[in-house]
């Protein structure tokens, strides 16, 4: 009977760890910080996007630091995603001048919200709330420079998803209002 025991524990032990090598055990958040990302999010204009960005990526306890961070980085993500394929599609042959032209605009822009993005990260570092706002008021007017490059080339169809490009907006906007909660 012990024999049996001792093997039913290490079949249950080799199960765990073969789970956790694999990442099959959740690491899912509390439901303290479910519920301190919910009242953070809930203060942005988004916010079921925010927790939908927030919560998968949280480890550890929420705050209103880590939440931006975690916001931060997902707009950083797509901003990057988004500047490879205007960079692309400006390199297209294919692509006509004028095209070109608003696509530069969307590029340099994007490249700038970029280096605001970053910025901001290390204003957060510093606990430089005033550089850190500063800096993610510049991404929300990047993206709206290129908002409005593409509504001034009729005919101009923007090369990136349109999703996307609301989905910049929104997380630009949340993360402008979260860092109004860092002290």
């Amino acid at each position: 009977m012990e024999l049996i025991n001792s093997r039913v524990f290490l079949l249950v032990l080799l199960v765990l760890l073969i789970s956790i090598s694999s990442g099959q055990v959740s690491s899912r958040p509390t439901p303290q910080a479910d519920a301190a990302v919910e009242n953070i999010c809930a203060k942005t204009t988004n916010s079921a996007l925010c927790s939908s960005t927030v919560l998968p990526n949280l480890r550890g306890n929420a705050d209103p630091t880590t939440v931006l961070q975690i916001e931060m980085k997902a707009c950083l993500d797509l901003t990057k995603g988004a500047l490879g394929q205007l960079k692309k599609t400006a390199s297209n042959p294919s692509t006509s001048p004028a095209d070109v032209s608003s696509i530069k605009v969307c590029q340099e822009v994007y490249e700038s919200a970029v280096d605001d993005i970053n910025g901001a990260s290390e204003a957060i570092a510093a606990r430089d709330v005033g550089t850190l706002q500063t800096r993610l008021s510049a991404v929300i007017t990047y993206f709206g420079t290129c908002d409005d490059a593409v509504a001034e080339s009729p005919g101009f169809k923007l090369p990136l998803k349109e999703d996307d490009v609301v989905t910049l907006n929104k997380l630009a906007s949340n993360c402008m209002a979260i860092s109004t909660l860092l002290k």
